[in-house]
């Protein structure tokens, strides 16, 4: 159940094309709150606004914020977006995009292949730099695409990860696929996100990741990061060669995600129908041991292709003043998480030399 209130806009805290964040006053107290320009219009100070306080009130990880459902200043809002394919459909948000397949049909109609090329797919958002950066350090005029899958936030103005990126010229253009939204291209599924990011963004690099927000459920199958399996499909039935970005943790205490996770696991040794590259950066020989203890116990190496490379993730991300955590947790407290990403994307660039 929608958990509603009306608050006071009291400030604007930052003002981003696609995401305002402001604080607003209920019952006398402040709150941080998001709103999207695409949903409810532009957000100034003074405006009532109308918002669900779903997940702060029932503490889950959202950062803290509420989120604008309506501005009550506005009776009406003209979209000054084209298009007509709905994203968000049948939701009282759904909102009109015009997307890749309405504008270049003849670019999606006329495609045939990615004719080999390496693409890169991880589980969590915070995968995302670490990739991006470490491709970007060893091939500096490389351009770089990101797709957002739906798996997880589905407004792109979320993620201040993507901000940061875009602003340092890290990643070049980002194609936000399914119900995601908010890209600088929007397409209605992976396949035709693939087609834009090569074709008509003429990216030299692609990378896969869901938006913030992943979820899971302390079951074998109930976390979103299965989707993994799937965008490996995706990326060789269209040619490509999947990179899937194992997740590695020596620092969280949780078993099942102890060293290779067992959402990695479960997802690309066990529900993979395709060959992947996976790649982990050089170990300690106990860390080692460990890692390959866990992947042949589940055959990962008979099915699919395993590397283990040399990368200055860590350094490349401080460098580039990317001071990022997972699951609260910062570089230096869980290196191996960075890490393993990190030797992934020089993989990346070792096939497409």
């Amino acid at each position: 159940m929608i958990h509603i209130k009306e608050g006071l806009v009291v400030k604007i805290l930052k003002n981003h094309d696609n995401a305002v964040e402001v604080l607003v006053n209920i019952n006398e107290k402040n709150y941080k709150a998001i709103a999207y320009p695409l949903i409810t219009g532009k957000v100034s100070l003074g405006d009532s606004v109308i918002l669900n306080t779903t997940a702060v009130d029932l503490n889950l990880g959202t950062g803290g914020y509420h989120f604008v459902i309506f501005n009550k200043s506005y009776n009406t809002i003209s979209p000054y977006t084209n298009g007509h394919i709905m994203k968000l459909k049948y939701t009282p948000m759904q909102i009109k995009n015009l997307t890749v397949e309405e504008q270049y049909p003849e670019i999606i109609d006329s495609f045939e292949s990615l004719n080999g090329m390496p693409i890169i797919t991880g589980t969590i958002h915070s995968m995302l730099p670490a990739v991006a950066a470490v491709i970007k350090s060893i091939m500096n005029n490389c351009k770089i695409a990101y797709i957002m899958t739906d798996g997880g936030a589905l407004p792109i103005g979320f993620s201040h990860t993507v901000r940061d990126l875009k602003k340092k010229a890290i990643i070049d253009c980002t194609i936000t696929c399914g119900n995601a939204f908010g890209g600088d291209f929007e397409t209605l599924n992976l396949y035709t996100a693939l087609i834009a990011a090569k074709k008509i963004a003429k990216a030299d690099a692609i990378i896969i990741i869901m938006g913030p927000g992943h979820a899971g459920t302390g079951t074998k199958y109930g976390f979103t990061g299965m989707e993994i399996a799937n965008n490996a499909h995706v990326i060789s039935s269209l040619g490509g060669v999947p990179i899937c970005i194992p997740r590695v943790s020596f620092a969280d205490k949780r078993k099942r995600h102890y060293g290779i996770s067992h959402h990695y696991l479960t997802a690309i040794a066990f529900h993979c129908l395709v060959s992947c590259e996976i790649a982990f950066p050089l170990f300690s020989e106990s860390k080692k041991n460990y890692i390959m203890n866990q992947y042949k116990k589940v055959n990962l190496d008979k099915k699919h292709r395993i590397h283990f490379l040399e990368e200055d993730t860590l350094s490349i991300m401080k460098k580039n003043q990317l001071y990022i955590k997972t699951m609260g947790r910062t570089m230096d407290e869980d290196p191996y998480f960075f890490k393993t990403a990190g030797a992934c994307a020089v993989l990346l660039t070792k096939l497409l030399s």
